[in-house]
C-alpha cells in the first residue's frame, strides 16, 4: 500500500504499540505465567484455576468497557474484590513480592527485536513525540520490565500507557482520544504505529493515521480501517528516516 508522504509533516507525536511492535512476546505463555506466579503470591486459599479465569475476565472487562469511570488498576482490583474477595491491599502485597523474587521468569518469554535501537533512534531524531500506546492491561511494573528487557528502558519516552494512567484500552475509540488530549493534538497530528488489525487500527476511527507493521501481525478478521500504510520493520525504518 502506499504512504502519502505529504501527510508525514502534519505529525507531531507517534504512537508505538509495543508487543508485537518493538519486541515479540510470547503472549499465550506470557500471560498464564503472569498470573500464575501472582496467585502464588495470594496465599495457599487462592484456587490457581478460579483465580486465572477471574484474572483474565477482568482484562476482558477492561479491553471491552467505552466509560471512563477511573483507572484500568481501579477497575481491575474492583472485580478482584468483588468477584473473588481479594481486597486491593492484597493484590498490591503479591504483586510487590512477586516483582521481587518472580518477575525473571517471564524474560525467556520476551524477545527483543534487533533492529529495535536503529528503529528508535530513528524515531527519536524525528523531533516528534515518542509514545509507548501498549494496551494498559498491566501494571506499571510489568510493562517497564518488557521494556527493559526489549534493550527500550533508556529513551526518553513522552508517555507510557500503562492501567494507572490508562482510563480505557484500544479498540476503545476514548483510549486514543485520551492520548491525544494528553499532548493537546489534533487527530492528523498522530501516527499509530502496530502489529494489531484490531486494536491497533481502531485509531483510524478517530481520525489517527495508522501503520500496520506486519512482521508478527495478528489479524483479527474485524471490520477494521484499512491501514495508511503496511510493511515490515524495515519498511517501518525507512518511513521514519523521511521523517528526520
Amino acid at each position: 500500500m502506499n504512504f502519502d508522504v505529504s501527510r508525514l509533516d502534519r505529525i507531531r507525536a507517534l504512537f508505538f504499540d509495543l508487543d508485537g511492535t518493538l519486541l515479540q512476546v510470547e503472549m499465550r505463555q506470557f500471560i498464564p505465567t503472569y498470573l500464575d506466579g501472582l496467585a502464588a503470591h495470594l496465599g495457599d486459599r487462592v484456587d490457581l484455576p478460579a483465580f486465572r479465569a477471574l484474572a483474565r475476565n477482568a482484562i476482558l472487562q477492561l479491553l471491552e468497557r467505552r466509560r471512563r469511570d477511573g483507572s484500568n488498576r481501579r477497575q481491575f482490583l474492583r472485580l478482584l474484590e468483588t468477584h473473588g474477595g481479594i481486597s486491593p491491599q492484597q493484590f498490591e502485597r503479591a504483586l510487590g513480592a512477586y516483582c521481587d523474587d518472580g518477575l525473571e521468569r517471564l524474560r525467556p518469554l520476551v524477545r527483543p527485536l534487533p533492529e529495535i535501537r536503529t528503529l528508535l533512534d530513528t524515531a527519536f531524531a524525528s523531533g516528534r513525540e515518542v509514545v509507548i500506546a501498549t494496551n494498559p492491561v498491566f501494571p506499571r511494573e510489568i510493562v517497564a520490565a518488557r521494556l527493559r528487557w526489549g534493550g527500550m528502558d533508556d529513551y526518553p519516552f513522552a508517555l507510557v500507557s500503562d492501567w494507572e494512567n490508562s482510563c480505557l484500552c484500544k479498540p476503545a475509540p476514548g483510549y486514543f482520544e485520551d492520548l491525544l488530549g494528553h499532548f493537546n493534538l489534533r487527530p492528523e497530528q498522530a501516527l499509530m504505529i502496530g502489529n494489531d488489525t484490531g486494536h491497533d487500527l481502531a485509531a483510524g476511527r478517530v481520525g489517527i493515521a495508522t501503520l500496520l507493521v506486519d512482521t508478527w501481525l495478528i489479524d483479527r478478521k474485524e471490520d477494521a480501517p484499512a491501514p495508511d500504510w503496511r510493511g515490515d520493520h524495515q519498511q517501518l525504518i525507512e518511513i521514519l528516516q523521511q521523517m528526520v
